[in-house]
């Protein structure tokens, strides 16, 4: 076989597994639907937010309920604050972070409203608590660490809400990712371990992302962005199937290799 067969044979493969196996960024994200949201993306209360998400190739999935069955068909769930969650639904989001991999993004906000026992139910599941109260400074919210989550693709440092609670029960492993001006614990990430992303993910203001509040301020779009770009390349899509141009890719290439293979034994 001379040095130009040769290098063909090698060529074509590769360009094949390439089409393949490229990764997709884009998520299913599900969400509560406005019979169980009390502030959300079904309320229309963070439509700037949810924009961005479609905007940016993100299919969004509501639900009245967050049942094995529904989550098995989403790569990531944003709970909004809810005023009810029963025990099928934690176990269910358990089972999502801790055996699927799945990422959940848990919205917490202050007190003063009936969210915030269900979004406290659904953090027991991994030892994370968020404490009652609620505190308005929220002026000087800065961020904590060098993680990607609050540093990439923009290097944000910090941000306004309105007002919060905090995180104050922290489990092993868990990352401290914002503080409020007393230094309080206001925004954080717990890996699971699964495998994919496995992240439960909370912040204690709906705020910080409302087009009344927060998403009015670019360092907040910032952080948003930040958030789901870290969860879009831990996740690789789980039932992506091939287009039709990839299967005549492949069928080419393996056509153009049977006839050098022929070509190089008549040789």
């Amino acid at each position: 076989m001379n040095a130009r067969i040769l290098k063909r044979h090698l060529l074509a493969p590769v360009f094949i597994i390439g089409a393949l196996t490229q990764p997709a960024n884009a998520l299913v994200i599900g969400h509560f639907d406005n019979t169980r949201e009390l502030y959300g993306m079904s309320t229309g209360y963070l439509s700037g937010a949810t924009q961005w998400l479609a905007d940016n190739g993100h299919t969004l999935v509501s639900t009245s309920e967050a049942n094995a069955s529904f989550l098995s068909t989403v790569d990531a769930f944003y709970t909004g604050l809810i005023g009810s969650v029963d025990t099928t639904e934690i176990s269910a989001f358990q089972s999502f972070v801790d055996v699927s991999g799945g990422f959940l993004f848990i919205q917490q906000d202050h007190d003063g409203g009936s969210w915030h026992g269900p979004s406290s139910a659904i953090l027991a599941n991994w030892g994370i608590g968020n404490s009652a109260g609620t505190y308005s400074n929220d002026a000087g919210h800065t961020t904590v660490g060098s993680s990607t989550w609050v540093t990439e693709p923009h290097l944000v440092n910090g941000f306004t809400g309105s007002a919060h609670s905090t995180i104050n029960e922290i489990p092993a492993g868990f990352d401290v990712l914002a503080e409020d001006d007393e230094g309080r614990a206001i925004m954080g990430v717990f890996d699971a371990g699964a495998g994919r992303s496995s992240d439960v993910f909370i912040a204690t203001d709906i705020d910080f992302w409302s087009d009344g509040v927060g998403w009015g301020d670019t360092r907040n779009q910032n952080l948003w962005e930040n958030i789901w770009t870290a969860a879009s390349t831990q996740i690789d899509d789980p039932v992506s199937v091939p287009e039709p141009s990839t299967f005549a890719l492949l069928g080419f290439g393996l056509m153009f290799l049977g006839l050098r293979r022929r070509k190089a034994s008549a040789a």
